[in-house]
């Protein structure tokens, strides 16, 4: 999967952020805080599905699997965290996740930007004018520690096992090409061969 990586010395950039969503008397550390209140687990998924609607679900064996691992060079996705597995998922938190994966810091770093201004203004907008006070309404946080771009390189040893399963596949084609060619040739020879005629 991460072949397209592997030829490419540059790399790619990689952030994953993560924006919680409680109360506005709480943190994401307070015990028995609302990310585990399935309404406001309702209301997070709401706010992500209104950022990137009708985005098709990408799932992994895992549920912590980095986005760049699909092979992307460029993309992002916006979604509920996922406490499961590619059978089962399991939305057990109101956190939403922001992956994105570019060719340049910048580009991540303005798409970034972007997509949690966008984030705040649907939370607003979604209470705005509903009666709720100001104390009770729900509140996106944006965990500091994940605004972090990361630039992902390739090694230089997983280069070589890049080339060396290309190597392997080239092989295996061309062995595969070379038994169905003699295959052909062997079929059209008997064919061709005269038959003996008969003896009285």
């Amino acid at each position: 999967m991460l072949l397209g990586l592997f030829w490419s010395g540059a790399g790619v950039y990689s952030t994953r952020t993560v924006v919680s969503f409680t109360f506005p008397y709480e943190s994401s550390l307070t015990p028995d805080n609302a990310t585990s209140n399935e309404s406001v687990i309702a209301f997070a998924g709401a706010v992500a599905s209104q950022i990137s609607p009708n985005t098709p679900t990408v799932r992994y064996s895992a549920g912590d699997a980095p986005y760049y691992g699909a092979g992307l060079r460029q993309g992002i996705l916006v979604g509920l965290r996922d406490d499961g597995s590619q059978w089962a998922p399991s939305y057990g938190t109101a956190v939403i996740e922001i992956q994105i994966v570019g060719q340049t810091e910048q580009w991540v770093a303005e798409q970034q930007s972007q997509i949690l201004a966008r984030v705040k203004q649907s939370t607003e907008a979604q209470q705005s004018g509903g009666g709720i006070a100001p104390e009770e309404r729900i509140t996106a946080r944006v965990e500091p520690l994940t605004l972090r771009i990361e630039h992902i390189t390739p090694s230089r040893m997983a280069q070589a096992m890049a080339a060396a399963a290309m190597v392997g596949a080239g092989v295996l084609v061309a062995a595969w090409a070379a038994v169905a060619s003699d295959e052909v040739l062997s079929r059209r020879d008997q064919r061709r061969a005269p038959t003996g005629g008969r003896v009285s």
